[in-house]
């Protein structure tokens, strides 16, 4: 198992070099293993409960995959009502196998608030520098690759870790995850409104859209308005995961026939607490997928 990451690990830095005086150059020789942290048995939940603040945490074993890494610090990006902070080197350990344990009233402690500043629906995503033993930093975000232009020259920003690693569900990365707080249960009623979009990554969604009761049982919602036909969704009403199933929202999509929506791997949510809406929403045509993209709108 072992030997997939070791293939899949993105480099920080590729150098090859070639010269006519060297044609017995083993290239293989300028790869290395990159530093990678994953959990052990399962990923990180999705969401915490917070019906008791003080118990709010979750504690899960990590391992150092290639057996490379000096150390593992995280990052704190907390969004508490709306506002965003970030608190570096969260976290630290230096000994692997461990446990991560991330707590409520840790993440209040380190944000400097009481607790009690915490409510249902804030979220907190985490970001790993992880150190290889010859000091080399491998960061759990995406690389971003910008081609070049007339003017300036092709670069490489962001983390050093593949985005298959960071998405594959099976790898249970550790190196860039998130969770909300959870509601204490979700309340059909409370979900039903008019909510205003905030974020819409592909673009297409409208501003406004109405929530009504679904067909399918009391965590069956009605979605209208946001596309140009209604879709359901079905609520986890210990979670408040959000599922859709692959459903018909538009003619088309940018002149593709056969605009649908659905939910997959990456997770959503509803919150009917706090009337928040957090989709990761793949948009399909029926040639194929564009991709899956983030929409987020708020219960007037």
């Amino acid at each position: 198992m072992k030997s997939i990451y070791k293939i899949l690990l993105l480099l920080s830095i590729i150098a090859v070099v070639s010269s006519c005086k060297d044609d017995e150059k083993d290239l293989f020789n300028d790869f290395g293993q990159g530093s990678f942290i994953r959990f052990v048995d399962e990923a990180a939940p999705p969401t915490v409960s917070f019906e008791v603040p003080s118990e709010a945490s979750f504690s899960l074993p990590i391992e150092d995959v290639n057996e490379n890494t000096s150390s593992y610090s995280l990052d704190l990006i907390a969004t508490v009502s709306g506002t965003q902070t970030t608190v570096e080197d969260f976290i630290t350990i230096t000994s692997f196998p461990a446990n991560l344990t991330i707590s409520a009233q840790g993440i209040a402690d380190a944000l400097g608030v009481p607790l009690s500043d915490l409510s249902f629906g804030d979220n907190f995503a985490f970001a790993a520098t992880a150190v290889r033993n010859d000091g080399v930093e491998f960061i759990g975000q995406r690389p971003v690759f910008t081609p070049a232009t007339d003017t300036d020259p092709a670069t490489l920003s962001g983390g050093n870790t593949s985005f298959n690693l960071l998405d594959g569900i099976g790898y249970r990365n550790a190196m860039g995850f998130n969770f909300f707080l959870a509601c204490p249960v979700f309340v059909p009623a409370d979900a039903y409104g008019t909510y205003t979009v905030s974020q819409d990554e592909f673009g297409v969604a409208n501003s406004t859209f109405d929530v009504t009761a679904g067909p399918d049982g009391p965590n069956s919602l009605t979605f209208t308005g946001l596309f140009t036909q209604p879709f359901n969704v079905n609520i986890d009403p210990v979670t408040g995961g959000a599922t859709i199933a692959r459903q018909p929202v538009e003619d088309a999509f940018f002149g593709y026939a056969g605009g649908n929506v659905n939910t997959n791997a990456a997770p959503s949510f509803l919150f009917s607490c706090t009337g928040t809406v957090t989709f990761s929403i793949q948009y399909t045509v029926d040639l194929g997928s564009f991709g899956t993209f983030k929409l987020v709108a708020q219960k007037n």
